[in-house]
């Protein structure tokens, strides 16, 4: 399964829209209102602001893949395999 970071023509579903999800589970947790959800200017401009943090976090992710390993413990012996992201951008 691919990563989707998401769009505003694409949100549900989308990395953005966890990080949408997890301000407000934030906000919610310290008594603070929770963020407008009504279709406006502002959370057009909020989430094209989520939008732009998940594709640059996967875009840097993607441009360093033959950093990342996975390291692991198999058959007795110390084992590492190499990571590969799979990304849709739309």
């Amino acid at each position: 399964m691919a990563i989707r970071p998401g769009s505003l023509s694409n949100f549900n579903g989308s990395m953005a829209h966890a990080i949408e999800e997890a301000l407000r589970t934030t906000l919610i947790a310290d008594g603070l209102p929770d963020l407008p959800m009504d279709d406006t200017p502002d959370r057009r401009d909020r989430r094209r602001l989520f939008v732009a943090i998940a594709r640059g976090v996967m875009a840097h992710l993607e441009a360093n893949e033959s950093s990342m390993a996975v390291a692991y413990f198999a058959d007795g012996i110390n084992k590492s395999t190499s990571v590969n992201l799979s990304v849709t951008w739309s």
